[in-house]
């Protein structure tokens, strides 16, 4: 207990959370983040929310809350583009503000309260084992997708079927937002070679970063739809993604 105590007395994590028009959930998330976070003493948490510069005023929201915080290990920090690119994009400008400071480790987290906030406790775990990369996945024992319909179930299943077929079987779910990386990897990653701006980031990043992982594990995760607003996926995703698979798997860049 002592050692553990000790490794986490050294952990910086950033939590990055893209926003566009989360304005009714950005609240939420930040209040549920706290609160699992509080319970992991030790480790000092920086939520970083990339806003592109929603007209809801998500990032006047942050602000406002960044304010409030007063948790010595939890603090609230914004960063505003000027356009709205796509995730990608926005995770890209955010991981390399995050990799100019001293953080060990960055976690992905959807704005939208699909990803239930307490899977950081079990992320931070697997970083004190050591992990480099730790991917969550909804389609391995224990995963689970709730208040899905059938057509969008089946999208991303036949989806992430596809991808594997290209790109192997270790991942089992390269679509998925919430997972942890260690900056180590990320600096190995070479982020800036990363070409894709919308959703297909994850699965670039995913392919990318596998390659590199020293230490690596799946932990299931049951998925539930947003709380608020409507869903931001472009009407093209699929046919973006499925071009891009077999881009990656017959490159040759690394």
């Amino acid at each position: 207990m002592k050692e553990l105590t000790s490794k986490l007395a050294m952990m910086k994590v950033a939590i990055v959370t893209p926003t566009y028009n989360e304005a009714k959930n950005i609240g939420l998330l930040v209040k549920k983040l706290e609160k699992v976070c509080l319970g992991i003493p030790g480790t000092k948490f920086t939520v970083l929310v990339v806003d592109d510069n929603s007209p809801d005023g998500t990032a006047r929201v942050a602000k406002d809350l960044a304010k409030r915080v007063k948790a010595k290990n939890f603090s609230i920090r914004v960063l505003v583009r000027q356009k709205k690119e796509g995730v990608g994009k926005a995770y890209v400008h955010a991981f390399k503000e995050v990799l100019k400071e001293g953080f060990d480790y960055i976690i992905q987290i959807d704005a939208d309260l699909s990803h239930n906030p307490k899977y950081v406790e079990a992320l931070v775990e697997e970083a004190e084992r050591g992990r480099d990369f730790v991917a969550t996945s909804r389609y391995m024992k224990g995963g689970a997708i709730l208040d899905w319909d059938f057509r969008r179930r089946l999208l991303s299943r036949g989806g992430n079927i596809y991808t594997r077929f290209f790109l192997g079987s270790k991942l089992t779910d390269y679509t998925n937002g919430l997972n942890m990386f260690s900056t180590d990897l990320l600096r190995q990653v070479n982020i800036d070679s990363l070409e894709s701006g919308g959703y297909g980031f994850f699965i670039e990043l995913k392919y990318t970063a596998l390659k590199h992982a020293k230490n690596f594990v799946q932990i299931p995760i049951v998925l539930t739809d947003r709380q608020h607003g409507q869903s931001k996926l472009p009407k093209n995703t699929l046919v973006v993604n499925m071009l891009l698979v077999p881009r990656l798997r017959f490159s040759e860049k690394k």
